[in-house]
């Protein structure tokens, strides 16, 4: 009988992300409603806004949880012409007061690149706001030094710079990975068809003539910082766990590396999977697999101090990015995730608690740290950690060895047995190898291994079954399986899937791709 899984209290966390998107979009409701609180008294075309804006913040203030907000636009819509000023106030009331709800840690910061110290000034008075972190400069080079180390949702660029033409610095910005999607709003004192043109070439996403006119900057401004965090969100941003995805986790690695080189500080790595995951998917559902997930990656972000950096990096693994943490401060930091996820089990809709677990490898960061060969070796350690029982940390300052896995295998093509061999014994794994259905049969059944790697396409009728015999036996239950068919040979294939197989490799297949596909099964 399948389990109820989710309670309500485990999307907590997704709601509350919710929540901070939404506050994220109010600034420009606000400045819209602002400027059309001046018109009010002026014209009728002032009180037709007010009422379309309030339209539109009704439905979704209470689908984000916050029915007061939706009630104030509700009046609002409502009101009749006398009373509309009053309620207009009260909305701008509840607006702000929700708006100032964001955290400081979760503002989107706006990057001003202007060399006139007054202007500078102006735009920051202009532009400041509860939802906002705002960052001035006067030159490219003082923006260049601080886009090294940080972010941005928004910048704002003056094309009269000391130190470059403001255009020449537009295409630096579209030609790095890291600023290529940022919004750029051009200002400049150049007047005419062709500077704007010329910048919108370039990759500007809008163009302001000084002066400026204020509200219509903030209007914009307010604007396209909304759409560049939600678009941030999504594109680096994991479904469903809410966490930073892969993407988002390579980006983060390169700076982090760079910044700790200039400091001279340690940083360290670590890549976690989860122990068992494929037995809740297996007896609760993938539901609850994902269920677990979320409610895991909440707990270590509880762990976990704000300048770490956790990400899920596919299926049931997360990276772990620990700046200014040496190993054994990271491997202090990982324990502090065990026992948070022992603290707070996870639990079905019953409230039967469903222990998690994980292990993982980990490492030191040095000064010219590649992502790819940080991973790989993290990875290399990750394996260690499975292959000594799982649930444990191992690093490369254990004097750690694999477990001899004995592995099964069934082939009765020489060559192809050989090679499968030598890669496997390369490697320290011990192999029986047996040419035919009926001796791999009887050697299963003297012999427990950690693996079995079939052709099913064996000569005697004993070949035929051997999956199917196997399994039936009480040791192979839980045995991983790889079958390896020839090409062409689909069928093959799927009735080995159907039978219980946990996957395949076809005829001819590397060394690589062998090893690649025992080292994952091995870890489940």
């Amino acid at each position: 009988m399948m389990v109820p899984i989710l309670s309500a209290a485990n999307d907590g966390g997704e709601m509350e992300d919710l929540r901070k998107w939404y506050r994220s979009s109010l600034p420009a409701s606000i400045d819209a409603l602002k400027t059309a609180r001046k018109a009010l008294a002026k014209s009728p075309s002032g009180a037709e806004s007010v009422r379309r804006i309030a339209h539109s913040l009704r439905g979704p203030a209470g689908n984000h949880g916050f029915p007061g907000l939706s009630e104030s636009a509700r009046v609002v819509e409502e009101s009749r012409p006398d009373e509309l000023a009053a309620c207009l106030d009260a909305l701008l009331s509840e607006l702000i007061r929700v708006s100032a709800a964001m955290a400081p840690g979760d503002l989107p910061g706006i990057l001003v690149i202007e060399h006139d110290v007054q202007m500078a000034r102006l735009l920051e008075t202009i532009l400041s706001g509860s939802d906002r972190e705002i960052v001035a400069l006067g030159s490219a080079a003082e923006a260049l030094a601080v886009l090294e180390d940080r972010q941005f949702a928004l910048i704002i660029l003056d094309l009269s710079l000391p130190d470059t033409d403001g255009r020449n610095f537009l295409m630096l910005l579209r030609e790095r990975s890291s600023t290529a999607g940022v919004p750029v709003i051009v200002l400049s004192g150049i007047s005419g068809p062709q500077p704007k043109t010329e910048c919108f070439a370039l990759g500007a996403d809008a163009y302001f003539e000084k002066p400026l006119a204020p509200e219509v900057l903030k209007a914009a401004v307010s604007a396209r910082l909304h759409r560049s965090v939600e678009h941030r969100r999504e594109a680096r941003q994991d479904a469903l766990t809410g966490l930073p995805n892969r993407a988002s986790f390579c980006e983060g690695f390169q700076r982090a590396v760079a910044l700790g080189a200039r400091k001279k500080e340690p940083a360290s790595l670590a890549v976690l999977d989860f122990d068992l995951l494929k037995r809740i998917n297996d007896h609760l559902g993938h539901v609850a697999g994902d269920a677990a997930l979320r409610h895991a990656a909440r707990a270590f972000a509880e762990a976990l101090r704000r300048s770490d950096f956790l990400a899920r990096w596919g299926g049931d693994e997360f990276a772990l990015l620990l700046p200014s943490t040496n190993i054994m401060g990271a491997r202090f930091a990982l324990d502090k995730m065990f026992a948070t996820l022992a603290a707070s089990p996870f639990r079905t809709l019953d409230g039967r608690p469903v222990p998690l677990s994980f292990s993982a490898g980990l490492v030191s960061l040095p000064p010219d740290a590649t992502i790819e060969r940080s991973m790989a070796e993290a990875d290399r350690y990750l394996y260690l950690a499975k292959s000594q029982g799982r649930g444990r940390i191992v690093s490369e300052a254990d004097q750690a060895r694999p477990q001899t896995h004995k592995i099964l295998l069934a082939e009765s093509d020489d060559q192809v047995a050989a090679m499968v061999v030598d890669s496997l014994e390369r490697e320290g794994f011990e192999v029986l190898r047996c040419r035919d259905g009926a001796g791999a049969l009887r050697a299963a059944l003297a012999t427990p291994c950690s693996l079995w790697i079939l052709d099913l396409q064996q000569e005697d009728l004993a070949g035929r079954s051997l999956l199917t015999d196997l399994r039936a036996n009480w040791r192979g239950n839980r045995v991983p399986v790889l079958v390896l068919a020839a090409l062409g040979r689909d069928q093959a294939v799927a009735r080995g899937i159907q039978q219980g197989a946990d996957d395949y490799l076809v005829k001819p297949f590397s060394p690589y791709d062998l090893m690649l596909r025992v080292h994952n099964l091995l870890r489940k």
